[in-house]
């Protein structure tokens, strides 16, 4: 059987994606307003507020993980 990654790698991953998905909320704020009236503000700002969480949430654990 295979062993399960090292936590290390997993942390290293998480890091890099929620660092690539900080850099992208950007290059979304050009288009939250189109789609605050296509799909209804209150949709689309909390949709919006929980990708910023949980990117911001993937770079806090990745960091904590490879700083123990």
């Amino acid at each position: 059987m295979d062993s399960p990654a090292p936590p290390h790698a997993v942390a290293i991953a998480a890091l890099v994606l929620g660092s690539i998905m900080v850099v992208a909320i950007p290059a979304s704020t050009d288009y939250l307003f189109v789609w605050a009236r296509m799909y209804g503000a209150v949709l689309v700002y909390l949709a919006f507020a929980e990708y910023l969480a949980v990117a911001v949430g993937l770079v806090r654990w990745g960091v904590a993980q490879l700083r123990s």
